[in-house]
């Protein structure tokens, strides 16, 4: 099957069937609620600086897709609705424009959001199989993206039919992948999170998207398309790191750069993540769904939504900037908690910080 043909597949299960994990650990996260704030409303500043650019909130539309036609028209939709309101874009796998140049428009979505943060992606099973630094050159420049994703989706991979197991000497690769580029270098996870004994081995990088069990479910979305092996595919469907869990171990690695992403939902939930350690979010499938049936204006005002309610979580946080949502105290409550406690973590400093 065709990169193309599966990349269709992958956007109509999105849109048509349950794709979702079965729980939400940022449920299990909530606030201190600051009775006297001791600031104005209207004087909060939402904005931040992250790989060198200005997002208006710390939100990224996830990387989703890329390689058709379709997947153009969503791709330039959403840039659109990024540069109207100042926040970033992750592209979808550029694997089908490497293989054939003529899928390149399916990503080059520049020239309707001329001022975000645009981050390209390609996996790391094909720097295993043989792309090289030129690969992500290309990838990047060809598109004026501003940096570079190396998707790490090694769950969706052994859940899907034609999928590319190959993963040995990644980490040598990305080493010299990072002394090559010019850009900034990230990974990416794709709905299984990133422990603090992975994220300790990528230090060198730029940032850590820890996109962590709690959204989209890849291996759901391939136990949909699978013929064979179903049952322990659908094993597979909880599989993971909670994204709230994965920020914290990552914070505690010392990654300075962390992008929440995996179950964020709203406002309150992008605060939830950065104050846990999260540099900035990122959000796919419910935008995917909007690209789609929606205009612009509709994508804006979702976003716009996503911002007030951020903003009043800091509001009622007394928090003048994103920052300060570091140095508020949090309730870890539920599974999290429990998960915190075995992987040996002192959640009472969320508490009393």
């Amino acid at each position: 099957m065709t990169t193309e043909k599966r990349k269709s597949q992958h956007i109509k299960i999105c849109l048509e069937e349950d794709v979702q994990s079965k729980y939400n650990y940022l449920e299990d996260v909530s606030f201190i609620h600051s009775a006297l704030p001791e600031l104005n409303f209207d004087d909060i500043d939402t904005g931040i600086k992250i790989f060198g650019k200005n997002l208006s909130f710390p939100l990224f539309i996830s990387a989703m897709t890329g390689g058709t036609e379709e997947a153009f028209k969503i791709n330039k939709t959403l840039a659109k609705a990024c540069q109207k309101t100042g926040i970033g874009l992750g592209l979808g796998s550029q694997r089908a424009m490497v293989e054939d140049s003529s899928l390149t428009y399916t990503y080059d979505v520049r020239k309707y959001a001329k001022d975000i943060l645009l981050i390209g992606n390609i996996g790391l099973p094909q720097f295993v199989k043989g792309y090289s630094e030129k690969d992500a050159i290309f990838s990047v420049e060809e598109i004026k993206a501003d940096m570079l994703a190396v998707h790490l989706n090694s769950l969706q991979e052994v859940s899907q039919p034609e999928g590319d197991l190959f993963f040995k000497e990644g980490l040598s690769l990305l080493k010299k992948l990072k002394e090559k580029l010019s850009f900034p270098l990230i990974v990416k996870e794709t709905g299984a999170g990133v422990s603090k004994e992975t994220a300790e081995k990528l230090s060198f990088l730029d940032g850590i998207d820890v996109a962590g069990l709690g959204g989209t479910s890849w291996s759901a979305v391939e136990y949909y398309r699978s013929k064979d092996h179903k049952e322990t595919i659908k094993k597979l469907w909880n599989w993971g790191i909670p994204t709230p869990l994965s920020i914290a171990e990552c914070r505690i690695a010392g990654i300075k750069t962390i992008i929440g992403s995996g179950g964020v939902r709203n406002g309150f939930d992008i605060a939830k993540c950065i104050s846990l350690g999260a540099t900035s979010c990122g959000i796919a499938l419910p935008f995917l769904k909007s690209a789609v049936e929606e205009d612009v204006s509709g994508l804006v005002e979702k976003i716009e939504t996503l911002k007030r309610e951020f903003k009043i979580a800091m509001f009622l946080n007394s928090c003048q900037k994103v920052a300060d949502l570091k140095t508020r105290p949090l309730m870890i409550t539920g599974e999290l908690k429990s998960m915190m406690d075995q992987r040996g973590m002192d959640f009472h400093y969320f508490n009393y910080r």
